[in-house]
């Protein structure tokens, strides 16, 4: 399968560097009589579902992982989560909760806490799928071990997420 085809098979989506991108040829009307030699020019745009993919990542960067942890962002969580997902994480805290509110980040990652034995002990993110109407399935490595988590954007936040067993 040639480029051309393979923009046409995958209804022009294509997954770069964990961003959706939209695409439009360029080219001539009908996209079947370029001739052979010619390229073909794909103009992208970023669509929301990149904008949400991003969402996704440094909320595991900065809250999850904590990889990329920066005070200020760390103490205003409302940048990345509506409301909803707030409350979620607040009655998932299992914690005592000296200094309100406390959110348990925790629930958006496997339950286990050592490294895998054998793995690396990395945490990171290993694709995001979106399956449509906000929501992506969010596969990661949790200290070496392999973790699922679907998870719904609505206005560029996180609004529900849903641990899945493994």
């Amino acid at each position: 399968m040639n480029f051309k085809q393979f923009l046409k098979h995958t209804g022009c989506a294509l997954l770069f560097a964990g961003a959706t991108v939209g695409c439009a040829s360029s080219d001539k009307k009908n996209n079947d009589d370029v001739p052979v030699g010619q390229t073909v020019v794909a103009e992208c745009a970023f669509t929301d579902s990149t904008r949400n993919i991003d969402v996704i990542n440094a909320v595991y960067d900065k809250f999850v992982f904590a990889i990329d942890c920066a005070g200020d962002e760390i103490d205003s969580p409302e940048k990345y989560f509506t409301a909803n997902a707030l409350r979620q994480l607040q009655e998932d805290y299992t914690f005592d909760c000296e200094e309100g509110p406390c959110y348990a980040y925790y629930a958006l990652r496997t339950e286990a806490q050592d490294s895998k034995p054998g793995s690396d002990g990395a945490s990171r993110i290993c694709n995001i799928e979106p399956l449509g109407d906000g929501w992506y399935i969010v596969s990661y490595s949790d200290m070496g071990r392999p973790g699922q988590t679907r998870i719904r954007i609505i206005d560029n936040k996180i609004d529900r997420y849903e641990r899945i067993a493994m």
